[in-house]
């Protein structure tokens, strides 16, 4: 009796199993049902069998070096030649090709038919404007000489000027100092430092202020190695040796070596940020010159793969390095050597800056293109006290925003307009011609005066290739007889007439004048789903309310933006309702549609979900039910 029992429950025990294995079934059959309404796509295999063919791609523009890639129906190649080249069957293939930092190009994808023969498709990359470049936030860990995570070790009799610290490592991983531990346990001192010594080991609070202070270091680290649209990449194949290097962003995809010396001329505003993908390596002897007032505080080496510098180098900058930096016997460094693992020394002179660093000043390309000099000719400019040279019709400088005076002289004797003058720096990059002419040749001013934008706002003129702005309402150039093209530059969201053309000076001067207007499109609301005659409002992002409203009309004038907007009515009946649209060169046609607000009931409107729900219920009750009858009469008959 006792084993009949038993196995009733178990067959009791399997029955309500099957039944809640039906309820479950029945709510994923709904659910199935409605998530799987369509087919997904499917990418064919790269590559089909049959006689291969050749793909190239060949780019123009890139500096000499520059890493980039395409990639062919899924496949990719990376080279730093000029061309890329896959081998494919018959057929067409998408591709795509991958941004380069700095640079633009208008065929970044599209797809290539290969029917027989090879195919060749060509690949032009546009060098970008430089971008605005300000100092690297070092936080908290700007108060530290050094400062290392795993270890900070001297052999000999070094000497830093300023605070010292290692985390999370402990105080026994900082060695050749002769530590002293303060009475109050939270530093050290040594007759090495003029400052205090920190580990993570000592007296609250330093562990905590050691953990934000290593925090800012690595968040430091990332912001310069996350700095876009470099102005040099891979410059002299990260072979510095004799170089001199204006201010702004380099970038190496490898290491780089300098042996000799390295120039850096800017103003005391100036920054250098290097973006080092390999290893930097500082060269027994070698020096860095600072020129024309540039600070140690505004340059910074990022770097990847560890530094080490050689004996009697003398050295100048922040270096922020993903690993170890090693500086060599009797080597001098104004900066900061701020390690994500260990920092070695052997008698050198360390040194913090002196200046508090500068982390506000957003910097801004300021660039001087000659015409009507002999190819080759030396010709330089002087900017706010910084002398460029250059044998090339471009010099550049990189600056705050603020107005500077600049003076252009030649190796020649020829006249040169202007020699002197000013150029303002207005949240972007500015730009000056300047005009060489033999002292025998007539010139003539050929003048642009704009109406129509807010007083101070910049433009500028393209003059056949050479580039001049201002933010007063005139730009003048020097010319000789001949014709001209220009172009306008103004604002986005402006438009000019004339905003091309060309013009002919032939012995007397040419004025033009230029009509700004702003330009807005016009943005019309359609409303749909109100009575005839409902008034309705119409709130869009950064303009007043628009209402009441009763025509089912409504237009606005915008200039190209995303905006949002909100629009309501009087009557209760109906949803307020939510949108965004966008104005991108063109008119846009918005529809408003109101739907009636619905109040749910219950005895009817069951949706499908809870049906399918319902009927699994009542079949598993039904089934357990007749389990359960089945069993007894089992058990009462006998």
């Amino acid at each position: 009796m006792e084993k009949q029992h038993k196995k009733h429950k178990i067959k009791l025990t399997l029955v309500i199993l099957v039944s809640f294995v039906l309820v479950l079934s029945s709510s994923l059959l709904f659910l199935d049902q409605s998530t799987n309404s369509g087919n997904s796509g499917v990418l064919a295999s790269p590559y089909v069998s049959g006689t291969q063919y050749n793909v190239s791609f060949s780019e123009t523009g890139l500096t000499s070096g520059t890493q980039w890639n395409v990639s062919l129906n899924g496949t990719s190649e990376i080279s730093t030649t000029s061309t890329i080249i896959f081998s494919v069957a018959d057929g067409t293939y998408p591709y795509t090709v991958g941004n380069v930092s700095g640079f633009s190009t208008t065929s970044s994808s599209g797809s290539v038919t290969v029917s027989g023969a090879a195919v060749t498709v060509n690949i032009t990359f546009t060098k970008l404007a430089p971008v605005s470049i300000s100092p690297v936030n070092l936080g908290t860990a700007g108060s530290y000489t050094i400062l290392a995570k795993t270890g900070i070790s001297n052999t000999g009799t070094s000497s830093i000027v300023g605070n010292i610290g290692v985390s999370p490592a402990s105080s026994t991983y900082i060695t050749g100092f002769s530590l002293i531990l303060n009475s109050s346990g939270q530093f050290s001192t040594s007759s090495l430092i003029s400052g205090k010594v920190y580990a993570a080991t000592y007296a609250s609070p330093t562990p905590s202020i050691l953990t934000t202070a290593v925090g800012d270091m690595q968040t430091a680290y990332t912001n310069a190695a996350g700095r876009v649209n470099p102005n040099y990449v891979n410059l002299g194949a990260g072979n510095l040796n004799g170089m001199t290097l204006v201010p702004g962003l380099y970038k190496w995809g490898t290491g780089v070596s300098i042996s000799t010396s390295v120039t850096l001329t800017g103003n005391s505003s100036s920054v250098w940020i290097f973006q080092i993908s390999g290893g930097l390596t500082f060269g027994n002897g070698a020096h860095i010159i600072l020129s024309g007032g540039a600070q140690p505080q505004n340059i910074f080496w990022q770097v990847a793969s560890g530094v080490s510098i050689g004996t009697g180098a003398s050295f100048y900058g922040i270096i922020l390095s993903q690993t170890a930096i090693t500086i060599a016997t009797g080597s001098t460094m104004t900066g900061l050597a701020l390690a994500q693992t260990a920092v070695t020394l052997q008698s050198d002179d360390i040194t913090a800056p002196s200046v508090t660093q500068n982390i506000t000043a957003e910097m801004y390309g300021v660039t001087f293109t000659e015409a009507g000099l002999p190819s080759g000719t030396q010709w330089n400019v002087t900017l706010d006290s910084v002398l460029l040279s250059s044998t090339v019709p471009t010099l550049s400088f990189s600056e705050p925003n603020g107005t500077y005076a600049f003076t252009v002289a030649s190796s020649t004797a020829d006249k040169i307009y202007p020699s002197t003058g000013s150029i303002t720096v207005d949240g972007q990059p500015a730009y000056q011609g300047i005009t060489f002419a033999a002292s025998n040749q007539a010139t003539y001013t050929m003048a642009f005066t704009e109406t129509g934008l807010p007083s101070g706002t910049q433009w500028g003129v393209t003059l056949s290739g050479i580039t001049t702005t201002t933010v007063s309402s005139t730009v003048n150039f020097i010319v000789t007889n001949g014709t001209y093209s220009f172009a306008v530059i103004v604002p986005a969201d402006y438009s000019a007439t004339p905003s091309t053309g060309s013009e002919t000076v032939s012995g007397s001067s040419v004025s033009l004048s230029v009509t700004v207007v702003l330009v807005v499109y016009s943005v019309t609301f359609t409303e749909t789903g109100l009575p005839s005659g409902t008034t309705w409002y119409l709130n869009i992002t950064a303009m007043p309310s628009s209402g009441p409203l009763t025509a089912s009309t409504y237009t606005v004038s915008l200039i190209n933006g995303s905006y949002s907007y909100t629009a309501s009515s009087t009557n209760t009946s109906y949803h307020t309702l939510n949108g965004t649209f966008s104005v991108n060169g063109h008119s846009v046609p918005e529809t408003v549609t109101f739907s009636k607000v619905t109040t749910p009931t219950t005895t009817s409107g069951i949706s499908s979900t809870d049906l399918y729900i319902i009927v699994g219920v009542v079949v598993a009750l039904a089934v357990i039910g007749t389990a359960v009858a089945m069993i007894l009469r089992k058990r009462g008959s006998k």
